[in-house]
């Protein structure tokens, strides 16, 4: 959960700031901090594993599913969803600007 956390801020924050190195440093402080703290993504999940049955690794791909890929594509939803997704909604619902029908 807390992976996708880190990405999905990383992205919010490059979208929020207005200069190029504001991006630049909103969206690589999450995402290093992401990689130090070796939390596990889901899409990164979807090269490493199969590179490692190529090269000979002792699993299965029904073990790398079941084991790897469902709970963090599951940990990733929750992580993006809950921690930025409705954090952003709970914050900001009551300052948009009303809407017209």
């Amino acid at each position: 959960m807390l992976c996708n956390w880190m990405v999905s801020t990383g992205v919010v924050g490059a979208m929020i700031s207005t200069s190029v190195s504001g991006k630049v440093i909103a969206m690589w402080m999450p995402i290093m901090l992401f990689f130090g703290m070796t939390f596990e993504h889901s899409v990164v999940n979807m090269f490493l594993f199969p590179a490692g049955l190529i090269m000979g690794g002792n699993f299965s791909i029904v073990d790398y599913f079941i084991w790897n890929e469902i709970p963090t594509v599951l940990g990733n939803l929750i992580g993006g969803l809950a921690f930025t997704g409705l954090t952003l909604y709970s914050t900001h619902v009551k300052t948009a600007p009303k809407r017209s029908w």
